[in-house]
């Protein structure tokens, strides 16, 4: 049975076969199934969306958004949810670790989703909005988790960043001063190396220092 890149209108798009298109199109469905039905029980049920998410709670599901694709996608901890998907390919900076997919089909696709953050997003994202309709407050809490711990990482780096920061210009100033020194000790003429006195005809004779 050929795959669905190998046929229809899809033939001649990966020449390479590296992108199961099939595959993608279960993750696919399986994310619009989700939101759709979960948006049919909603009306089946007599339950009625939010008006609208306030300024408030959107910034603070976005923040925890970000902060959760990037736990799931990246970090060392997580890997354990990751490693069936996924191949380690060494570590990276701040406790997160650097990965590809592995596999043929659905878990080739698995891995690419658990390894991108931003691939990640829109299920996580969708995931708080139908749990901040359902339980507005226990949804809040959760996120403010994230939220905290995304402005503690970000603290963290910027102590980070400030060091280095402090560090070069610490160094810079250092070889600075000793370029100047080499320079001052340069123009300093020593006894017996004045400049020489040139007549024709003659060999170079020192001039008295």
């Amino acid at each position: 049975m050929k795959a669905i890149q190998e046929t229809g209108p899809f033939e001649g798009y990966d020449l390479e076969e590296t992108h199961p298109l099939g595959s993608y199109a279960i993750l696919l469905g399986t994310f619009s199934t989700t939101v759709l039905g979960f948006l049919g029980w909603m009306g089946a049920s007599g339950r009625s969306l939010p008006e609208r998410f306030s300024g408030p709670d959107l910034a603070l599901l976005g923040v925890a958004t970000h902060v959760v694709t990037r736990v799931v996608a990246a970090d060392k901890v997580t890997a354990v949810v990751r490693a069936p998907f996924t191949r380690f390919k060494g570590n990276a900076s701040a406790g997160e670790v650097s990965e590809q997919a592995r596999g043929t089909g659905f878990r080739r696709v698995m891995g690419e989703l658990l390894d991108c953050p931003f691939c990640l997003s829109p299920w996580v994202a969708a995931s708080f909005l139908m749990s901040a309709t359902l339980r507005p407050r226990q949804t809040r809490f959760v996120a403010s988790i994230f939220a905290l711990s995304g402005a503690s990482f970000y603290l963290h780096r910027a102590y980070e960043w400030l060091g280095e920061s402090l560090h070069r210009t610490r160094s810079q100033a250092q070889m600075l001063a000793k370029r100047q020194q080499r320079e001052a000790d340069a123009d300093v003429q020593l006894p017996g190396r004045g400049p020489q006195v040139v007549e024709p005809g003659r060999a170079p004779i020192p001039s008295p220092s």
